[in-house]
């Protein structure tokens, strides 16, 4: 008897106690941070940007390890993947604004013209009245790439597609950037910004 009524003593005891529960901070599946609070709600961790990721913290890496894609990952983020898609292959999402981004990557060694050919071929085979607005070789990293740039409309939109495209004897690497042509030069700066993340080793 004396071991029922001190349980029930300690029960009421614990029961009288007040609950705190305390926020909790996390990071949610494509990387903005948010505060989870203790009734159930959630609001984004602005105090965060303080400790903001630099660039060279989320570099992506595809089969071919030779290259790399370095982003911001509080502007870029992982597009849902694409099941039609093939593991060569990576869509991004801006954050904030309308600018999408790809990266594709594959062990076939080809050269930069190959490339240039590649990517003028699949952008008419995808879309109509491609025109191409910017095509030459640039510095990125020490190594030459070529830098196209081509407006494509697709579905009654037209687009202007930035792209940088590598290749040599380990492979070849395609980084594009897109948005509405009305958009793309309001929103040079971020997609210029993405391309300029390749590195090749």
């Amino acid at each position: 008897m004396k071991a029922l009524l001190t349980g029930l003593w300690l029960t009421l005891a614990l029961l009288s106690l007040p609950v705190v529960a305390e926020d909790m901070k996390a990071i949610t599946e494509d990387g903005r941070r948010v505060i989870l609070g203790s009734d159930g709600r959630w609001r984004f961790d602005y105090k965060a940007s303080a400790s903001r990721l630099q660039i060279s913290d989320s570099p992506y890496r595809p089969a071919v390890k030779a290259f790399s894609v370095s982003f911001d990952t509080e502007k870029w983020g992982l597009a849902p993947a694409n099941s039609s898609e093939g593991s060569n292959k990576r869509a991004f999402k801006h954050r904030t604004l309308p600018l999408y981004a790809v990266v594709i990557s594959d062990e076939i060694p080809v050269s930069k013209e190959v490339m240039r050919s590649l990517i003028i071929s699949n952008a008419k085979n995808g879309a109509t009245d491609v025109k191409v607005l910017v095509d030459e070789t640039k510095s990125s990293k020490g190594k030459e790439v070529g830098s196209m740039r081509f407006l494509a409309n697709r579905d009654g939109i037209d687009f202007v597609v930035a792209s940088y495209y590598y290749g040599d004897g380990r492979g070849n690497i395609q980084v594009m950037c897109w948005t509405g042509q009305s958009l793309f030069y309001k929103y040079q700066t971020d997609c210029q910004s993405f391309l300029d993340g390749l590195s090749i080793d």
